[in-house]
């Protein structure tokens, strides 16, 4: 997995949402972070030498940047890291650790059933 920074994940954040951008487009995007510029540049940049982002095309001194992994695959293995990390790999431990203190709002808690139900449903368990 490519290791992304928390800096640079709000710029992949930004790439992700629009699918192609330039970076004016992400500067604005970022105001507020409060950053220069040349700090979203050269996050764009670290990307690029990462491999998580590529050029799409270039109109004279302009860049349109697109994702070159995809952000549902990243999610789930910073995800799969974190839990591996903090619990074990149990999903279940972390889950109750929100419940238990109470860090889950009763709609979080209603969605998370509704899946749970709709998943077991299709799995016919």
């Amino acid at each position: 997995m490519v290791k992304i920074s928390d800096a640079e994940l709000e710029v992949m954040k930004v790439i992700w949402e629009k699918k192609e951008v330039t970076s004016l487009e992400i500067i604005n995007e970022l105001k507020h972070c409060n950053w220069n510029d040349n700090t979203v540049r050269t996050l764009i940049n670290r990307l690029i030498a990462k491999r998580a982002v590529g050029i799409a095309k270039r109109e004279g001194k302009t860049y349109t940047y697109v994702p070159l992994i995809k952000e549902n695959e990243y999610k789930l293995k910073r995800s799969k890291k974190f839990i591996k990390q903090i619990y074990n790999g149990s999903i279940n431990d972390m889950i109750l650790n929100f419940i238990d203190n109470k860090e889950l709002s009763k709609s979080e808690l209603d969605n998370i059933i509704s899946s749970i139900d709709k998943e077991t449903k299709k799995r016919g368990d």
